[in-house]
């Protein structure tokens, strides 16, 4: 599918579903941080739609300049830009797949080292190259039912999968979190639209259908 323009991208909805306001099952063209985290609030709140009244329904919790920087001087490094903004802006935690919380006390699993999100790493690989990459890996996000994270490297910002079943057990997807945030809400749309095969096949046509494999199947 083409990209759309955001004019076209909050429409309203006839009929009961989706809701009002959801955004189409497209990627849209996003010129400026605040067209993105647009896109972002509208997804977010056609997901709520779809888990109204469940124990995991979404909400906007976004969390204050001091709680990111108590949780960088614990992690001894920033959070990636476009990770940062999305909780201090949104902060939705339950998606698709449930985005690690910035306050450790959250409830929710906390942004923490690799090593400490999944401390059994030795017992899965002795390769001390790999052992090397995992210590500087940060999970911010875990694969529901899986076990499986993502995580930013704490210097280059690059986001790698972690898989504990299949190797390799780390591989490099995004140049950053802003575009696994993009790919996360595509994954919510398809939920919302009922055409979850559709958005995995936008996934693969942007960013081919072996890291969409890996990932989802």
């Amino acid at each position: 599918m083409a990209p759309i323009d955001m004019s076209s991208a909050f429409a309203d909805n006839s009929g009961d579903w989706p809701p009002p306001g959801c955004p189409p099952l497209a990627w849209p063209v996003l010129h400026r941080p605040a067209d993105r985290h647009a896109w972002y609030l509208a997804v977010i709140g056609a997901y709520a739609e779809l888990w109204d009244g469940h124990v995991t329904q979404p909400r906007i919790a976004a969390v204050d300049e001091a709680s990111v920087a108590a949780l960088e001087h614990r992690l001894g490094c920033a959070l990636p830009g476009a990770l940062r903004e999305y909780h201090l802006h949104i902060g939705a935690l339950s998606l698709s797949e449930r985005l690690c919380s910035v306050d450790a006390d959250g409830g929710c699993e906390p942004i923490q080292p690799l090593l400490e999100a999944y401390p059994g790493i030795a017992d899965i690989t002795d390769d001390p190259a790999e052992l090397e990459s995992a210590e500087h890996m940060v999970a911010f996000s875990e694969c529901l039912g899986q076990g499986n994270y993502f995580c930013f490297h704490r210097e280059t910002g690059a986001v790698h999968y972690f898989d504990h079943d299949e190797g390799p057990m780390l591989t490099r997807f995004f140049p950053s979190p802003e575009p696994y945030l993009d790919a996360l809400m595509m994954l919510c749309l398809g939920e919302v639209h009922q055409c979850e095969e559709a958005a995995r096949e936008l996934l693969a046509e942007r960013w081919g259908r072996a890291l969409v494999t890996k990932w989802l199947y």
